[in-house]
């Protein structure tokens, strides 16, 4: 609503106007107030020698013309001062003065009333006006589904090693190793390890076969059934007595069988990493 000068017999004459600027989605309260401003200055009839009031209750609005950076609606803004800068040169001045909410004027109760019938559901805008970006992100951000799962084409031996999604257990298994521990217990619970098993896929070994002739050469045979490690696995075995060759339980994963107090058994992950460096199996410096 803007109220513009006459003639001191007629005095002040009232003109109100209301544009539906887009969907929620591209703008919002700050960019409405801003192509408000800018609308009313663009349509003032020619002045010269007035001061010039600009009332709002949006005080972004406000201290973004104070301080233009990088604010969303800088089209907006500049048209603004494109404005200001025109009614100036005739020796006007130009205020802006922000209202609070629990304020009363005139003007700003026919600006609200109007406002209500541009934003009625349904209504459409006459052109296309300046997007607002961070708008526009913050609201296809919320539209996404977060996911809290791994999709099921990524990681596969990792999720049947580990059940749960990496978190405080994972840090409790990295956060007291050495480098070379740490090494290890990323090969082996990855599955991405220097056995044959992995290595052939790279054209990194002639065979999958693992050297005792037994089988592929996989993490699980390395760890539990390969004949040639059988003497250095005494102390792995003696972890536990009901789940022994369980990959999970050796390697500090879930299991789907584990319930909600479920936490890695370290004394088992650590002795599981003592057996692979004993063999040398995994040591990156021998070939």
């Amino acid at each position: 609503a803007v109220e513009l000068p006459a003639s001191a017999q007629e005095g002040p004459k009232l003109k109100r106007f209301a544009y539906t600027l887009g969907m929620t989605a591209e703008q919002n309260p700050f960019s409405g107030e801003l192509a408000a401003i800018s609308y009313t200055l663009g349509c003032l009839p020619s002045l010269r020698c007035r001061t010039v009031a600009v009332l709002t209750r949006n005080k972004a609005a406000v201290l973004s013309l104070r301080n233009p950076r990088q604010q969303s609606g800088q089209e907006y803004v500049r048209s603004i001062y494109d404005s200001i800068e025109s009614l100036e040169r005739d020796g006007n001045a130009v205020t802006f003065f922000w209202m609070p909410t629990s304020a009363e004027h005139e003007l700003l109760k026919a600006a609200k009333q109007d406002a209500r019938g541009a934003t009625t559901e349904g209504a459409t805008p006459a052109r296309r006006f300046p997007r607002m970006r961070s708008t526009t992100l913050r609201v296809a951000r919320s539209s996404q589904c977060m996911r809290r799962d791994i999709p099921e084409d990524v990681g596969k031996f990792s999720k049947k090693v580990d059940a749960a999604l990496p978190g405080k257990h994972t840090r409790r298994l990295y956060d007291d190793l050495s480098r070379e521990e740490a090494s290890v217990l990323a090969q082996l619970r990855t599955g991405i390890a220097r056995l044959n098993g992995y290595l052939y896929h790279l054209k990194a070994a002639p065979s999958q076969q693992c050297a005792c002739g037994q089988a592929v050469e996989t993490v699980e045979h390395f760890l539990f059934w390969c004949s040639q490690w059988t003497a250095h696995r005494h102390e792995m075995m003696r972890c536990t007595e009901t789940q022994r060759g369980d990959l999970s339980f050796y390697l500090g994963g879930k299991s789907p069988s584990d319930n909600a107090k479920w936490t890695p058994n370290m004394e088992a992950v650590r002795a599981t990493i003592r057996f692979a460096i004993a063999t040398g199996r995994l040591d990156s410096t021998r070939q």
